[in-house]
């Protein structure tokens, strides 16, 4: 990624992001009004994850991108490199530490032992 771009990511997930987790999995979040989701696409362009939406709930219309699985794993290194000094900075910290294990997971399946003789 370009410096521009890195700036860009790293000022729209200290502005809008979201670390956090459900049952399953940790993950990144972001929730943008549903008439700017470019913002999110250009996220899922450099990141990957995916753009969900348009929602429509309680009158507000919005389109969230979510950062998991492998893209996260991949994305974390970027995040700890760039992340500016902040209270997104910190949370991320607490997330990193509360999602060791799974973000230290190999994002390629290891091959099945070869047969032995």
């Amino acid at each position: 990624m370009q410096p521009f771009e890195i700036g860009y990511v790293m000022g729209l997930i200290v502005g809008e992001g979201s670390f956090t987790a459900d049952r399953k999995q940790p993950y990144l979040q972001l929730k943008l009004h549903a008439r700017d989701p470019f913002p999110l696409r250009f996220l899922a362009d450099r990141l990957g994850g995916k753009v969900y939406g348009p929602y429509d709930h309680g009158g507000r219309n919005y389109f969230i991108w979510l950062l998991r699985g492998p893209d996260l794993r991949r994305a974390v290194p970027l995040f700890r490199d760039y992340l500016p000094e902040s209270w997104k900075r910190e949370q991320f910290e607490g997330w990193l530490e509360r999602h060791r294990e799974f973000l230290a997971r190999d994002t390629v399946p290891e091959p099945p032992p070869s047969p032995t003789d």
